[in-house]
């Protein structure tokens, strides 16, 4: 209340008392101090109703901001499946050709050993040549080897892993679709209570859609700290309020026993407590 219209008021109260004292009709001026007092209401509401209006434009903003993301991921994850399947098609005429270099550098197939590893190591050559006079060879003669860059690490092995990664490659490529997240927003029957929380139900109760409820239930019956609760269940203290008071309907009252105040008093003797 401003303090032009306290001062209003004031006014129009001496002026009725004055009417009073003089024992005079005092209708009209019990109509201008309702209507005083009407305006000062209806100016109070008002001040709700713009703060409920920013409330809804903050909204709507959100709202617009969001569906302007998931419009710009929705058209990302259409070009990015686009390309994907172009570069499947590529890859796809690939594996073949991959697939025989990684039987040629193959090691680890005993049974068909890669072209490149028939002499994978220095004893098996040597083992191989040892009796072999060594105007029979060629000058200079050496056994080559299939080596990763400057011979650090050699690719035993490396071909078959780099075609098996290759195919891991295609089969996450191909394993992409396009889903869709469900939507959990609020609603509410009145655009006015925005400011209200939703009311819980078994539908969107987190307890009670909990596989442990029954043991959750219990618990909260007997009286268990909800701090207990919130490490055991793990669910937040706010979320078993909600489900304590809306859904077991346990929070507003309590029954307890009355502690006797006298000897006279009944031990049975029970009362509400909030």
């Amino acid at each position: 209340m401003t303090d032009n219209r306290l001062a209003e008021i004031k006014a129009i109260q001496k002026r009725i008392v004055n009417a009073l004292e003089a024992r005079e009709d005092v209708s009209q001026l019990r109509n201008e101090l309702a209507r005083v007092r009407a305006e000062i209401a209806a100016d109070a509401e008002i001040a709700e109703l713009k703060k409920i209006t920013v409330r809804r434009q903050s909204l709507k903003d959100k709202a617009a901001k969001v569906i302007a993301t998931v419009a710009d991921q929705d058209a990302a994850i259409t070009t990015f499946l686009k390309a994907r399947d172009a570069l499947l098609t590529k890859l796809q005429e690939l594996q073949e050709p991959l697939k025989e270099l990684a039987q040629m550098g193959n090691t680890s197939w005993e049974a068909n050993p890669g072209k490149c590893y028939l002499y994978n190591d220095v004893g098996a050559f040597s083992a191989a040549v040892i009796d072999i006079p060594k105007e029979l060879l060629p000058a200079d003669f050496s056994c080559h080897t299939l080596e990763m860059i400057q011979g650090s690490e050699r690719s035993f092995g490396k071909a078959r892993q780099a075609w098996q990664y290759f195919e891991y490659c295609i089969g996450i490529l191909s394993s992409f679709k396009k889903g869709s997240m469900s939507v959990h927003a609020r609603s509410t029957d009145d655009s006015l209570l925005l400011d209200n929380e939703p009311e819980t139900t078994e539908a969107n109760c987190l307890v009670c859609q909990h596989e442990r409820v029954a043991e959750i239930n219990e618990a909260l019956k007997s009286g268990r700290p909800l701090r207990e609760l919130e490490t055991e269940f793990g669910i937040s203290r706010s979320t078993l309020s909600r489900h304590k008071n809306r859904c077991l309907n346990l929070g507003a009252i309590r029954i307890v026993k009355a502690e006797p105040e006298s000897p006279t008093a009944s031990s049975d003797q029970t009362f509400f407590r909030g």
